[in-house]
């Protein structure tokens, strides 16, 4: 259950039962106090309404649900963690990182929490403890992708070789809920830094749902110039090349793409998709295969493994 930021639907949670100690005694079953099961039950409970909460978009009460769940198992490091996830998205920083202090002091091989509080600190500007915290995450899994991300973040802006502003104002843009805002703020950052990758990566996005293809191009194109082994925007100029039927291309660079990430599923999806246009069933087939052997229920490649049985059979 251990996250950052998506939740998934609540099915069961564990938790040590050592917490609870009662002692028998005499009283009617009406005055009984409630039992271990029982006050785990109820955690549960309180636990399951912090999430729908939150999926909701209402990180006050999913807050405020946690804590009530957190009065009778205060040692749970995952409810901290969840906790921790809602303050930072509420702006309450100080408190996001008091929650995630406690989730790595109950679990300390919760790398996840431990990637979660680095961030915290990042925001603040403390960059040592931050390091420290990537690190300990990674030490609890080398392989854990977001902590590897912020690390490298956290250097190239200790190194100078990215402005700390820019950066808080990509976040911002990141936030923004229609494009155009997007490609405003992001424009903005390019000004002060114009060899941020992710801002032309992510501007591009934008201008093409705005519908300038041209401008995606030109910033995917900047973006991997900056960075040639970019997965996402490898990714995403390969499907600009296929809504404009290129599809020899975007293949190219949709394998491209999945020789740098292997697991990316948008990519296999998107590679897939291309095979389809191109009539060539059996790759597509093969390839949505194993987007469900990654991702088992991931919706697209369900919906075109449909079509495509369906397609084959008539």
């Amino acid at each position: 259950m251990k996250q950052w930021i998506i939740f998934a639907s609540l099915l069961f949670l564990v938790y040590s039962c050592s917490l609870f100690k009662t002692a028998p005694r005499e009283t009617a079953p009406e005055e009984m106090e409630p039992t271990p099961e029982q006050i785990l039950a109820e955690a549960e409970n309180h636990v399951a309404d912090g999430i729908s909460y939150y999926n909701a978009g209402n990180d006050s009460m999913a807050v405020l649900s946690w804590d009530k769940a957190l009065e009778m198992i205060p040692q749970d490091a995952e409810v901290h963690n969840f906790k921790g996830v809602s303050l930072h998205r509420m702006g309450h920083i100080e408190k996001a990182l008091h929650a995630f202090e406690k989730a790595v002091a109950f679990d300390p091989e919760y790398y996840q929490a431990f990637n979660n509080q680095g961030y915290m600190l990042f925001l603040l500007n403390r960059y040592v403890e931050a390091r420290k915290a990537f690190e300990n995450a990674l030490a609890a899994n080398s392989d854990y992708v977001p902590a590897q991300k912020n690390l490298k973040l956290l250097q190239t802006i200790v190194n100078g070789n990215l402005d700390r502003e820019a950066f808080e104002l990509s976040e911002e843009a990141a936030r923004e809920d229609d494009y155009t805002g997007q490609i405003k703020k992001y424009g903005q950052v390019l000004e002060m830094d114009s060899t941020y990758a992710k801002a032309h990566n992510n501007i591009a996005v934008a201008f093409y749902y705005e519908g300038w293809i041209d401008s995606a191009y030109y910033h995917l194109e900047q973006a991997l110039k900056i960075n040639s082994d970019y997965p996402e925007a490898i990714n995403n100029l390969g499907y600009l090349y296929k809504v404009d039927e290129q599809y020899e291309i975007a293949i190219k660079l949709f394998l491209k793409a999945l020789t740098l990430k292997p697991r990316y599923t948008g990519a296999l999806n998107n590679l897939g998709e291309t095979y389809t246009l191109k009539k060539e069933f059996e790759n597509a087939i093969r390839v949505f295969t194993t987007v469900l052997e990654i991702d088992p229920g991931n919706d697209v490649a369900e919906q075109w493994l449909t079509v495509l049985h369906v397609d084959l059979e008539n």
